[in-house]
């Protein structure tokens, strides 16, 4: 219990969770870093994750919005979210508006060059 008698959930589990956590993102942060690096010349990998981004995003708020999931206070993924009995109108906007930019980005990359 704390000062104002509020009883404190305590976890070690999390510590180890979200140490594990950091670790995975600074791997993941090291091989992104390494492999960029060694990238051959006119490989535009940052439009391809922009696309990658933005089509992630767009699906993140216009499937939950069409069924009805109200992310509007939500936090972290998916914690404090609403059912709700109608789609959520500007989520599905959002998630709509941002596909199309993702398929519009996706569009303009240029295709990678062949060999032969």
């Amino acid at each position: 219990m704390d000062a104002n008698g509020v009883v404190l959930d305590y976890s070690a589990r999390m510590d180890v969770q979200l140490i594990a956590l950091i670790g995975l993102i600074l791997a993941v942060l090291i091989v992104g870093v390494r492999a960029n690096r060694h990238q051959w010349p006119g490989h535009p990998g940052w439009q391809y994750q922009r696309v990658i981004s933005f089509v992630f995003g767009g699906l993140l708020f216009l499937i939950p919005g069409l069924i009805g999931l109200d992310l509007r206070r939500s936090h972290g993924w998916f914690q404090g979210v609403q059912w709700v009995d109608a789609p959520v109108w500007p989520q599905v906007a959002l998630g709509f508006g941002l596909l199309l930019l993702g398929v519009y980005w996706a569009r303009r990359v240029p295709p990678r060059p062949t060999t032969r």
